[in-house]
């Protein structure tokens, strides 16, 4: 008594479905990690960290 929803065709598109939606976000998060990036460099000197006076 296997149905549509339990046939491992329905499965397969289900799991292929959700693969693309995960693709489509990740690819999104890598943008958006790589403009912040060109926006706020790591190596920007105006840093957070520990104050130092070098004029001593």
């Amino acid at each position: 008594m296997a149905t549509e929803k339990d046939s491992p065709k329905a499965s397969l598109e289900k799991e292929r479905a959700q693969q693309q939606g995960k693709a489509a976000k990740a690819e999104q998060d890598d943008y958006l990690e790589e403009a912040l990036e060109e926006t706020f460099p790591a190596s920007d000197p105006i840093a957070p960290g520990e104050v130092k006076d070098h004029a001593k």
